[in-house]
């Protein structure tokens, strides 16, 4: 009995002082993620500090396998945000928000990748790690479409109507956006690769069916439910209130469910989707 309580305490022990260790690399990290977002504007200063704490918490709590994932959407999708803003920068008056992304849009993309963390922290399994990376590649999918869709000029339909609409409307897709879309799944769902369990080329589909799943989503909910304005002033269609110094007309959508909202849906999509083919393949 001496000998059990021994060893408990001693587990105990262990699991804390590794938790401090963890905690501690994960400040250190994530105050460089911080210097190099808000540095190099890929993130405002509230983005960055709402970058900081997930970061924190993420690698605190779930080491380099939840970390690697996360860390290599954010670095990539901000970088070709950038690229993209230099080549085509026209498009940018129908995005509502920036290269330069705010707290709000931190949230969207890793919010919900952040509380799969905390959850497979006290709950191990491996359905849940594999939900986690599938909410990352969706909104990694989604970003790498947006970004490589409008870097050049391309057709570009509405996911639902198939009419053509203007690069930059919510819910267009093109065939660049499409392949790109597919490889930020792909690559995403690569960073998991030494951490699945088993079943590797299987679950690295599902991962990858998933993203795609989750930004063919984020489409779908961008036409179908998203506030879309037309400007006053030049009358074209976008994702901002104002524009042109002059309140836009709401023209389509919900005017309370923004392109965050849209994101926050595509990552749900996405990990819901993995869940529901990760059952059907293990049925």
């Amino acid at each position: 009995m001496k000998q059990t309580k021994t060893r408990l305490f001693l587990s105990i022990f262990t699991q804390q002082e590794s938790l401090i260790v963890n905690f501690s690399l994960g400040i250190l990290f994530a105050s460089i993620i911080f210097f190099v977002s808000y540095k190099f504007k890929l993130l405002t200063f509230p983005g960055s500090l709402v970058t900081f704490f997930l970061a924190v918490i993420i690698f605190g709590l779930g080491t380099w396998k939840w970390t690697v994932p996360i860390v290599t959407f954010f670095l990539l999708s901000s970088l070709f945000s950038k690229y993209r803003k230099r080549k085509n920068e026209k498009v940018e008056t129908y995005f509502e928000k920036t290269s330069e992304r705010d707290h709000f849009q931190v949230l969207a993309n890793g919010g919900l990748a952040c509380l799969l963390v905390i959850i497979g922290y006290f709950y191990q399994s491996e359905l849940l790690y594999i939900a986690f990376v599938s909410c990352v590649a969706s909104v990694c999918a989604d970003t790498w479409a947006t970004e490589f869709g409008t870097l050049t000029k391309a057709k570009t339909i509405d996911v639902l109507s198939f009419k053509k609409v203007e690069q930059g409307v919510s819910g267009g897709i093109s065939l660049q956006g499409t392949i790109a879309s597919l490889a930020g799944a792909i690559v995403i769902a690569a960073t998991s690769l030494p951490w699945l369990e088993s079943n590797y080329i299987m679950n690295l589909i599902i991962i990858v069916l998933a993203g795609f799943a989750g930004s063919i989503a984020d489409s779908i909910l961008g036409t179908g439910v998203q506030a879309q304005y037309k400007c006053k002033v030049c009358n074209r269609t976008t994702e901002r209130k104002v524009h042109c110094n002059l309140e836009a007309g709401l023209i389509k959508g919900v005017n309370c469910i923004n392109n965050d909202v849209v994101n926050l849906g595509a990552a749900i999509s996405g990990g819901i989707f993995s869940v529901i083919l990760y059952d059907f393949v293990k049925a």
